[in-house]
């Protein structure tokens, strides 16, 4: 539950289960389309947020120090996720692509590019909110990964 006044390492537990759940929502996503082209679009969009699981994952226990990681798979087994980040649940998000049998990439980018603007949105929040300096600066990283996430696809949208 984000309040604004997590330190370190609940930021960093709060976004490790808003990257699971984006990485939930991509992939379930993806077994719910039929067009080839959306499918991948997907996966790949899953294979990002699962970087991030990782990368949040190592900076977790760079901030543990001593008290000993807990294998990745272990963590993430633990971690539950209901949310993705742009602060849906997961069923919510998926009610976006359910039934579309014949979503196309670009359909599947204007659903992922509104899924990392609201990301953007409620990291943007989260870091104004956010009483603890180590903690706000988490959030604005995470501001600039989902701003890059976003160009990543209007440039992909642009293309197609």
């Amino acid at each position: 539950m984000i309040r604004g006044d997590e330190d370190i390492t609940e930021g960093l537990l709060n976004a490790f289960r808003l990257e699971k759940g984006a990485h939930a929502f991509y992939q379930a996503a993806s077994e719910r389309v039929q067009d080839r082209s959306a499918v991948e679009m997907f996966k790949k969009l899953a294979d990002v947020e699962d970087r991030h699981m990782h990368e949040i994952y190592d900076l977790y226990n760079a901030f543990l120090g001593d008290r000993g990681p807990v294998p990745f798979h272990e963590f993430k087994d633990k971690m539950l996720a209901e949310y993705t980040e742009s602060g849906k649940t997961i069923k919510a998000a998926l009610s976006d692509v359910q039934g579309r049998f014949f979503m196309d990439a670009k359909e599947v980018l204007r659903v992922a590019l509104q899924e990392e603007i609201s990301a953007l949105n409620l990291y943007t929040r989260m870091a104004e909110r956010s009483e603890d300096p180590g903690t706000a600066s988490l959030y604005r990283q995470l501001c600039g990964d989902e701003e890059n996430h976003k160009s990543m696809i209007e440039k992909t949208l642009k293309g197609l």
